[in-house]
């Protein structure tokens, strides 16, 4: 897909509008041509949010991998009651973050 682009496009923003999505390609490190093209044609674009998310969900992932690597060392009735209570909790948490992405 390297077809030269030779369309053009004609813009009105306002003053205000045009700071903000050349702040918004600065941040992503991409030009404000790139941007449009991944919001309006592709519908891809990542916001900061979105990559906070990712990291967050990471975390929590690495959390329940723990937790779930101690289960199995240790095989004490009241220390498995004890992680998986844990677990529980990080399930929930994990619950809320991915309501907020739907």
């Amino acid at each position: 897909m390297n077809e030269k682009r030779t369309a053009r496009l004609e813009l009105r923003l306002t003053f205000e509008e045009k700071e903000k999505l050349s702040k918004m390609a600065q941040e992503r490190g991409k030009t404000v041509a790139q941007i449009i093209r991944e919001l309006v044609i592709n519908d891809k674009l990542v916001t900061k949010t979105d990559i906070q998310t990712v990291i967050e969900l990471k975390r929590i992932g690495n959390n329940i991998n723990q937790i779930a690597k101690q289960i199995n060392l240790i095989p004490h009735e009241d220390n498995i009651k004890l992680y998986l209570q844990e677990l529980h909790d990080i399930l929930n948490m994990l619950s809320v973050i991915t309501k907020k992405l739907v």
